[in-house]
């Protein structure tokens, strides 16, 4: 039994095999905005305690495609690098945020490879990432969450009256103490 399930696995590649182009490696990426939110809950014998973190960012995703799984499909490796700081004067509080995630993603459709007809697509992928995020204002001390583990993403992108855009939404599942963080953003591709 064992071995037919390994014979039918080989076929299988095999017959894959030939719509898979390892051929040229391209690069590609794009420039845009970005809010990343944390919530953690501190317990202590005492008390209970609940802090949400948020900061907008400047978010720049390069990337590199590896693999061509068909004429508008590809596998890509990279980052989508999410750099913030935001200070408010009246109040005396800031924020500031550092995503740093390197995903592996399937792309299909619009903006899959800069050959691609599509005038929709989209993307999802998986990794690992750290974030930190903090916050605080004169009144509260500063609070600070720092987080690392794996990360899951996707969004879309669409030609819209000819311009290449797009949206993205993260999670990083937290593996220290701090809460898990999502990500929102929009984006701009260039040489789509």
């Amino acid at each position: 039994m064992k071995k037919t399930l390994l014979l039918a696995a080989i076929a299988l590649v095999f017959i894959a095999l030939p719509k898979v182009s390892l051929g040229q490696v391209s690069f590609s990426h794009s420039l845009g905005a970005a809010y990343y939110v944390s919530t953690s809950t501190i317990i202590t014998e005492y008390s209970e305690s609940t802090s949400t973190i948020g900061s907008p960012a400047i978010l720049y995703s390069p990337r590199i495609n590896v693999v061509e799984l068909g004429e508008e499909m590809t596998v890509s490796v990279g980052t989508h690098l999410g750099l913030g700081f935001s200070a408010d004067t009246s109040t005396g509080s800031a924020s500031f945020a550092l995503d740093l995630p390197v995903v592996a993603e399937i792309n299909f459709g619009h903006g899959a490879h800069a050959d691609t007809r599509s005038s929709v697509g989209g993307y999802a992928g998986v990794g690992y990432g750290i974030n930190r995020l903090g916050g605080g204002s004169d009144f509260d001390g500063v609070s600070t969450n720092k987080a690392s583990g794996p990360v899951l993403n996707g969004g879309v992108r669409a030609l819209i009256n000819g311009i290449p855009v797009g949206l993205r939404v993260s999670y990083l599942l937290n593996m220290e103490e701090g809460g898990n963080v999502a990500g929102i953003g929009a984006f701009y591709t260039f040489g789509f």
